[in-house]
């Protein structure tokens, strides 16, 4: 189970947060078994690039060696899929973060890897990762870029299952780091 639960917002990969990334590794018993989740980005024409950045952040900025665990589309049954639970399962410390909450529940629903982020001895998880771990979440995505009207999504609920508190995560609310764009306020909706 779970002994560290930590939620971000946006600045995940940020030299601000160097030195809370290494107290999280130092956490783990044992060896380090790193995994970067790559689903909440993996719609993105620039995936790759994303998982390279952060690979080479934790490398060289927190000392940490991080692999990719590649689950873009909830791969078939077979090779990739048994490579990819079997990464997870492996893992001590696995990261989530940037892009879109509901394409990453999308892919995570219905599969086995809810239950294996549970198991992970500390679950990072930041920004749209983070809008996953409730019981609903907001399709950012679709409302801020399609205008979609607001409303709820069906979370993981996984707040809840590792703390025993019901929630929902918004981790981006008052956050200024929108450059050019105010994104400093949320819109709330009632379930």
């Amino acid at each position: 189970m779970t002994k560290l639960l930590v939620i971000m917002g946006s600045g995940e990969t940020t030299p601000t947060m160097i030195k809370p990334h290494r107290q999280f590794f130092d956490a783990l018993r044992g060896e380090t078994r790193a995994a970067l989740l790559d689903t909440p980005y993996g719609f993105q024409l620039n995936a790759d690039e994303i998982s390279a950045r952060a690979v080479g952040y934790f490398a060289q900025s927190v000392g940490r060696a991080v692999d990719v665990v590649s689950w873009r589309r909830a791969p078939a049954p077979g090779l990739d899929r048994e490579r990819a639970l079997a990464a997870l399962r492996g893992a001590n410390w696995i990261f989530a973060g940037p892009g879109s909450p509901t394409y990453a529940l999308r892919q995570w629903r219905d599969t086995e890897l809810p239950s294996l982020l549970v198991q992970a001895e500390v679950l990072v998880f930041a920004s749209a990762a983070a809008l996953t771990l409730g019981s609903h979440t907001i399709p950012v995505y679709e409302i801020y870029k399609a205008g979609a009207d607001p409303r709820w999504e069906p979370g993981l609920n996984l707040f809840e299952q590792l703390t025993g508190v019901p929630a929902v995560v918004i981790p981006h609310y008052d956050n200024a780091e929108g450059g050019h764009h105010d994104t400093r306020f949320w819109y709330p909706h009632v379930l």
